[in-house]
């Protein structure tokens, strides 16, 4: 693994995304940086302190921002996951919280040891650690986007199980820099986050941050293994289907200049439908990138 050109700090974090946050660095494209994050608001949670007390906001603290030089309005930054490391890991149960919530009376917040690849929920249930990135995103135009919900077109609480190492992600600039923060790691997670939480974790995610200027998207694209993924939003999942849809749609036409009846009939045969996380109604549209 290549060396990081640049080391960011847990300590070096922010509650939200927001352009009125001073940048914590500046990097070139190109530039590998390591986002580290810790986990004390779940320890304290454990040794039995009250979420109230402890403050909803820092459970999702978000590592940076970075300013990205030459990044502006109608750019993108594309930022490749090179490596995820996963230190120390939580499975909290609250009552009323997601749809599990309502089989708990009393709050559990227990550490989950991790062991030759595998995190060990209890001695006869294991399940591979495979980590990813809940939290990533640039800084909106105006006002402050949230860690927790909703997802926005420029990131945030997305909690894609395909942000993983291996995977590339498109974001859209809104502000000069771009102001990239990351957070939120998970030693595993159920496709969709079924119970609104993870293997909730401390860690440190590795990224290639470059730029492509004059990008003109709309909102996340992944590339993961041969896939582009186009990730839609809405009101509600049919209003995120629609969207995804779309979205996969214009790339057909546009840019891989397809005819629209072809268009209609790969993707028919081809595209495949995903779900993102629960922090607001997200679907990603999946195709192979070589159209095979």
């Amino acid at each position: 693994m290549t060396a990081p050109d640049l080391v960011l700090a847990k300590e070096q974090h922010t509650l939200d995304f927001s352009a009125g946050h001073e940048p914590k660095a500046t990097v070139k494209p190109g530039a590998i940086v390591r986002f580290e994050t810790g986990d004390i608001a779940y320890e304290r949670l454990s040794l039995g302190e009250a979420l109230e007390d402890i403050g909803l906001e820092t459970f999702n603290r978000i590592t940076g921002p970075v300013f990205v030089e030459g990044a502006e309005p109608g750019d993108a930054l594309r930022i490749e996951i090179l490596d995820i490391e996963i230190h120390r890991s939580w499975s909290v149960w609250l009552p009323g919280f997601g749809d599990l919530g309502g089989y708990t009376q009393e709050t559990i917040a227990r550490q989950i040891p991790l062991e030759d690849g595998y995190a060990v929920i209890s001695p006869r249930i294991r399940v591979p650690i495979e980590p990813m990135i809940g939290c990533i995103g640039l800084a909106p135009a105006e006002g402050t986007g949230s860690t927790f919900k909703p997802a926005y077109h420029w990131g945030g609480n997305m909690d894609l199980r395909e942000m993983s190492p291996g995977t590339t992600v498109d974001l859209p600039v809104e502000v000069a820099g771009g102001l990239l923060s990351v957070g939120d790691h998970h030693a595993a997670m159920g496709r969709g986050e079924p119970t609104s939480v993870s293997l909730e974790s401390a860690g440190a995610s590795t990224l290639r941050v470059d730029l492509l200027k004059g990008a003109g998207i709309s909102g996340p694209i992944l590339r993961r293994a041969g896939s582009i993924l186009f990730l839609g939003q809405g009101v509600d999942l049919a209003a995120a289907h629609q969207h995804a849809v779309d979205r996969a749609w214009a790339y057909l036409v546009e840019v891989r200049g397809l005819e629209p009846f072809e268009a209609y009939a790969y993707a028919s045969a081809r595209m495949e439908m995903r779900f993102g996380g629960p922090a607001s109604a997200m679907v990603l549209a999946g195709l192979p990138e070589d159209l095979s």
